[in-house]
Formats: C-alpha cells, sequence, structure tokens
C-alpha cells in the first residue's frame, strides 16, 4: 500500500494477538496499524476454518445467463473468499463489474467469451489515498490529509484452455532456472520435481475439462488444485545495506555507514512490468510511493512530450516534484488491468500554474487523458545506470555475489527462478540509528522473501460453456444459508 507509513510491522508468524499501549510511552501509527490487521487477521481465519476458503451467502455472486451469448449476470450479495468478505450491492453484468477492467480485455471494448471457461473471482485489498478520494479530507480542517483507507477489490475473471497451457509452459522454463539454481523456494507438493508434475497433471484434467462439451462437476477439484498451485509460482527477493564508495550524496553520513542518510526512510521496490528475469522491470521508491497528486488535466505533444496540471506541487523536497525525477500517470484502470503505467521523466516545472512538462518514451500507447493519478518514483541514472528508455530498471536475478543498488547502501537481489506481476511490492525499511535496514536474515545472510503485496486471494465459481444464445454455468463453490430468517 502507498501510504506514508514509518514501516509495516503485521507479521502472522509471530503469534501476537494484540496491541497493548503502555502509559507514558509513545504510540506510533505502524502499531495501531497493526492492531487493526491483527483483528482482521483473525476474523479472516475464523472464517475460513469454520465455514471454508470460498462460499457464497445465499445466492450472492450467483452467475446466470445474459441477455446475449457473450456476456453473463452476478447476482448482488457477498461472498467470502479466504476470508475476505466482497460485496455487491446490485445485480450487474460480466463487462460492467465494478472493477472493471479485467486483465486482457481492453475498456470499452465488445466482451467476446470463449466456447469453454472457468470463471473465478480474484479479490485483493488495495489502498486509497485522499488523493484517490477526495471525500476523505476533512473540510473543518481546511481540507488537510489525515488517514488513508484499506479497500476490497474483486474481479470476475475467466480462465481458457490456452491459458492453462501458457502458465504450465511458462513454470517450465522456470523450473529449469530453479534446477539450475536451487535456491530458497517452497512448494506444497514437496520438492520442485513434485510440484511440477502436480502442477502439469492438474492442468491437464482441468484443460480435458474445458475441451469437454459440458466439464462434470468433478472438475471443479481440478480448478481449485490448478488454483492452489498458480498461486505458489512467485518470486523472492533479498535486501541488504552496504557501504559503497561511490555514493557522492554530501548529504549522506557517515562516511563508513552502510545506509548513508540523515533521514529514517521506507523503500518500496515495486514491480513495473511483469515477466520472467530479461522481461520484467521494477522501480524504487524511498517514500514507499506514497508522493503522489491529483491530475486536473493532461495534454499530450508531438515527440513524446506531455503537459500535466495537478493539483500542488507538495510541501517541501520530499513531498513535492524537482526537474529530472521519473513519475508514472496512472489511473484506477492500470491497477485493475495489471497493466504498467507509463513512466516519464519531468523536464519543466511551471509552479504559478501547477503544471509540469515531462519527457514519456515513444510508443508508450496510453490515452493518458484518463489519467487520474501522478505518482512520484525516485530511481535515476546517478544509481541505477542499466536505467531504461522507459525508466524502468531491469530485473537481474543472482544466487550469489550479485547485488542491485538503490541508493545509500541500500541494495536488493532477487532469486532465480521467479515470475513477476506487475504490481508486486516489497518493503524496506532503513534505519539512521543503525545505519543499516531492518530486514530478516539467517546466519547472517538476508532472508529471501516473497511480495509484501498484492496478495491475491481466487475462488472457483464454475464452469461456463457458452450456447447459440446463451453462457450456462456448472456451480463449483459453496452456498451457505442462515440458519434462521424472520
Amino acid at each position: 500500500m502507498h501510504g506514508d507509513f514509518a514501516r509495516v510491522t503485521f507479521d502472522p508468524s509471530r503469534g501476537f494477538t494484540r496491541v497493548l499501549a503502555q502509559q507514558g510511552r509513545m504510540l506510533l501509527e505502524s502499531e495501531l496499524n497493526e492492531q487493526t490487521a491483527l483483528h482482521i487477521h483473525y476474523l479472516r481465519k475464523l472464517v475460513v476454518d469454520t465455514i471454508g476458503a470460498c462460499w457464497r451467502a445465499g445466492g450472492g455472486f450467483a452467475l446466470a445467463a445474459g441477455e446475449s451469448a457473450n456476456e453473463f449476470t452476478i447476482a448482488a450479495g457477498r461472498i467470502y473468499i479466504d476470508g475476505v468478505m466482497c460485496e455487491l450491492n446490485a445485480k450487474v453484468t460480466y463487462g460492467t463489474q465494478p472493477f472493471w477492467p479485467v486483465p486482457g480485455i481492453d475498456p470499452g471494448a465488445p466482451v467476446e467469451l470463449p466456447a469453454t471457461f472457468v470463471a473465478y473471482i480474484e479479490v485483493h485489498e488495495r489502498h486509497l489515498s485522499s488523493v484517490q478520494s477526495p471525500a476523505l479530507r476533512e473540510v473543518a480542517l481546511g481540507g488537510r490529509d489525515t488517514a488513508s483507507r484499506a479497500q476490497v477489490a474483486w474481479q470476475i475473471r475467466i480462465l481458457t484452455q490456452d491459458q492453462v497451457a501458457a502458465v504450465t509452459k511458462q513454470f517450465a522454463k522456470l523450473a529449469e532456472v530453479r534446477t539450475a539454481h536451487p535456491g530458497p523456494f517452497v512448494y506444497g507438493d514437496g520438492k520442485l520435481g513434485d510440484f511440477v508434475k502436480a502442477l502439469d497433471d492438474s492442468a491437464q484434467r482441468l484443460a480435458d475439462a474445458l475441451a469437454a462439451a459440458g466439464p462434470d462437476p468433478t472438475a471443479c477439484a481440478d480448478a481449485k488444485g490448478f488454483f492452489d498451485r498458480w498461486a505458489q509460482i512467485g518470486p523472492l527477493m533479498r535486501a541488504r545495506a552496504r557501504f559503497d564508495a561511490r555514493n557522492l550524496d554530501p548529504c549522506a553520513i557517515p562516511a563508513d555507514g552502510k545506509f548513508r542518510s540523515r533521514e529514517n526512510q521506507l523503500y518500496r521496490v515495486e514491480i513495473h512490468r511483469g515477466g520472467v528475469a530479461g522481461e520484467a522491470t521494477f522501480k524504487w521508491s524511498r517514500e514507499n510511493g506514497s508522493v503522489e497528486f491529483a491530475l486536473s488535466s493532461v495534454k499530450s505533444a508531438q515527440g513524446g512530450a506531455i503537459t500535466a496540471m495537478i493539483d500542488t506541487l507538495g510541501r517541501d523536497r520530499r513531498t513535492g516534484l524537482c526537474e529530472g525525477d521519473w513519475v508514472e500517470l496512472t489511473s484506477d484502470a492500470f491497477e485493475f488491468a495489471e497493466a504498467a503505467p507509463a513512466l516519464g521523466q519531468i523536464t519543466g516545472i511551471d509552479r504559478a500554474r501547477r503544471t509540469v512538462t515531462l519527457k514519456v518514451a515513444a510508443g508508450a500507447g496510453v490515452d493518458f487523458s484518463a489519467c487520474t493519478l501522478l505518482r512520484r518514483w525516485d530511481q535515476s541514472l546517478e544509481t541505477a545506470p542499466d536505467l531504461g528508455e522507459d525508466g524502468a530498471i531491469p530485473v537481474r536475478e543472482s544466487s550469489e555475489g550479485r547485488w542491485t543498488p538503490l541508493e545509500r547502501g541500500v541494495q536488493v537481489q532477487f532469486v532465480p527462478g521467479g515470475y513477476y506481476r506487475t504490481g508486486d511490492y516489497w518493503l524496506i525499511p532503513a534505519r539512521v540509528e543503525t545505519n543499516d535496514v531492518l530486514w530478516p536474515s539467517t546466519a547472517g545472510k538476508p532472508d529471501a522473501l516473497p511480495p509484501q503485496g498484492v496478495e491475491r486471494h481466487r475462488g472457483v465459481l464454475g464452469f461456463g460453456v457458452k450456447g447459440p444464445a446463451q453462457v450456462t454455468f456448472t456451480d463449483c463453490i459453496c452456498t451457505v444459508t442462515p440458519l434462521c430468517s424472520r
């Protein structure tokens, strides 16, 4: 979440039950946030342990035929995926669901459903600031920024036979890399070879079910097994702080320190363009990506120049913009479609008119007039010599020795064999007091950790078969009805 936080301390493996405030002691925002996270974690696990990981309340989120063969309806109500409650207040269709667009389908494009498909729901929790939701500001305080919010976003998606084949083919390549560079990846099916076989078997059974004219109800278990294993395919990253003699920042102290800065920071490393190493890129921010501005208007000119009008230029260097900064122009649609927003470098600032001029890489192919948010990132050619023309840094994997520097001694290392999704991120708290980063380690070596987000939850809803006039469904989800009603 792109909030202005000192750090995020919630860790379910510690077994904490609550935060206890003590008299005369400071109370940090991270402790208040951890108390909320502990409570939500307890409630969601209770829901899963007592009822199940994927179920709907009554007829909520039931899928039914629409007015044509290329649409279906989603009933109003509630559904619970891994204990996360999703709510829909009024019936919608696949193409008019509230968190549209879904990946692979352009906004506004006509929907063309395949002959057979798996309908599933994917859920994640997103951060909303007052820039994205101005109603969060308190008018009585002069519109000052206060607390932000978390929102549950869900999407009904479809999975086709071709997509199943693409996932297994992609992981077959990753398995070769992981075999050549054995790393700390953990698999629910035991060793790597066992996991690959289990994934192939579940994918084949799911492909056979999708190829059938009318999938058997037992195919629901095959779909669930495939999604469970798909969720285990992800990247790992390490972080550390080391003395960097090339650091020429005059404000960096002490000279022999590992993390060389006058301020505590919460670094965010976020995947920009997804894929495997060689395809994937990343960006980073020393402020957790929280320096963002509402866009009033965006105008494009020839040669990739963009002029953007924003609501404010920030209070200072920490929260503001300078020439040479890299920024992204984005909106909710980029997040929901898991698309990498265009990055541009600021070439000029008109502070009187609150406008910035950007140079965007040619071929970005983005409708900038639909962008609503400008967010600053902190990579530069000075700290990343291999920075691409698009403003992102290539993901380079290494098992030993090679680290990618960010700035002021902070370094990261990606473990070989990862598959990176746009939006995956890691948080690295860096502290002046210790001249180091807060990162778990074992025997003096930084641990390889999965992304801290975006945590995505999936649930199989059913198999769809497209007929001449409408879609029919084979239901795959458990329905729970109230024990009593009035």
